[in-house]
């Protein structure tokens, strides 16, 4: 398994993770997962994470040869747009009132950028080896 592969595995599980911890306390006492906190930003997040590790199982599993670099390409546009849904609801949080954001905001930040440089890496072409010089 290539580095962008185990990245974007690395990145969709976290991702997945990420939406069953806390996002965000409302009015100091009130905490809410992604699950809670969205309607339909949480499911293209979790579809996002799906599909960071999906290339990663196809590659251990060896179901395919051709997906990994499709899958790695069509990883790059979810995790794209899975990090500007977190971003803008980092500076735009739902709700009303006083509005904290939590660790689990965070996280899903960081593992949506690591499935989009994972799915960039793994859509780079792989390296011929090189021989050793005899001597």
């Amino acid at each position: 398994m290539r580095p962008g592969e185990l990245a974007g595995a690395i990145g969709g599980l976290g991702l997945l993770v990420s939406l069953f911890l806390t996002w965000y306390t409302f009015d100091y006492t009130w905490p809410t997962s992604g699950w809670g906190a969205f309607s339909v930003t949480d499911i293209l997040l979790a579809v996002a994470a799906v599909v960071g590790m999906s290339v990663a199982a196809c590659v251990l599993l060896r179901i395919s040869v051709s997906y990994p670099v499709a899958g790695s390409s069509v990883a790059v546009g979810l995790g794209a747009i899975a990090v500007v849904l977190i971003v803008i609801r980092l500076l735009d949080p739902p709700g009303s009132g006083h509005v904290e954001l939590e660790y689990g905001a965070w996280l899903g930040l960081a593992c949506a950028a690591a499935i989009t440089v994972g799915g960039y890496l793994g859509m780079q072409p792989l390296k011929a080896p090189t021989a050793a010089s005899a001597g």
